[in-house]
């Protein structure tokens, strides 16, 4: 693990963020490094994860259909859009995303806490929509998950990795979508997704 102290916090201005940089080998995947800065005056705290081999704009698509699937590893960069169609549900990338390696269950309980804090000062129709959006995710985790993963990285950082090399299918991102697209960190103002958005922002710091 590779270490660089001194660097300058984005919260507080004082110059007290520690960042630690760690390679990782993902099994049927290869090496990823994972980045995480932390500051030691007032909390702050963001990670980033990078592919360490050749990248390009790509989207990749998984079809969930058992609780086996749900282990599946995900990469997700910091410049990722996360969506699955079945719920409405799509996770931008704010200013401050962060990257992080996790599963595909991880990524619905991500979805999950974002839907449920949102559902606390929700009336009406719209709570009772997000209650039938919740109770399909919490369905798909417990016992019956039918659902398609999306991930889109205009830099290429993230994946879905599966021991089953047709369980994931992956594309180039056409020009197109690299125009409407959100970039996160890396760029500030960018048009938003305006359909079908659950989590928006989530991930902002």
């Amino acid at each position: 693990m590779d270490a660089i102290n001194e660097q300058r916090c984005p919260s507080c201005d004082s110059a007290s963020v520690f960042t630690s940089q760690t390679e990782y080998d993902v099994e049927h995947f290869g090496a990823v490094l994972l980045t995480v800065a932390s500051c030691r005056r007032c909390g702050y705290r963001h990670s980033d994860v990078i592919t360490l081999s050749n990248r390009q704009p790509l989207a990749l698509t998984a079809r969930i259909e058992s609780l086996e699937d749900l282990n599946m590893h995900v990469i997700k960069s910091g410049t990722a859009t996360v969506s699955i169609p079945e719920f409405k549900a799509t996770i931008t990338p704010g200013q401050y995303s962060e990257g992080y390696i996790s599963n595909v269950e991880g990524i619905l309980s991500k979805i999950e806490d974002a839907l449920t804090f949102m559902l606390s000062t929700a009336r009406g129709q719209r709570l009772k929509r997000g209650e039938i959006m919740l109770k399909k995710i919490r369905t798909a985790k417990d016992s019956n998950p039918k659902f398609t993963l999306i991930i889109k990285d205009p830099l290429g950082n993230s994946a879905i990795v599966s021991p089953s090399p047709d369980k994931v299918k992956k594309r180039k991102l056409t020009e197109r979508e690299l125009q409407k697209i959100k970039f996160g960190q890396y760029v500030v103002a960018q048009d938003a997704i305006q359909h079908s958005v659950v989590a928006r922002g989530t991930e902002s710091g």
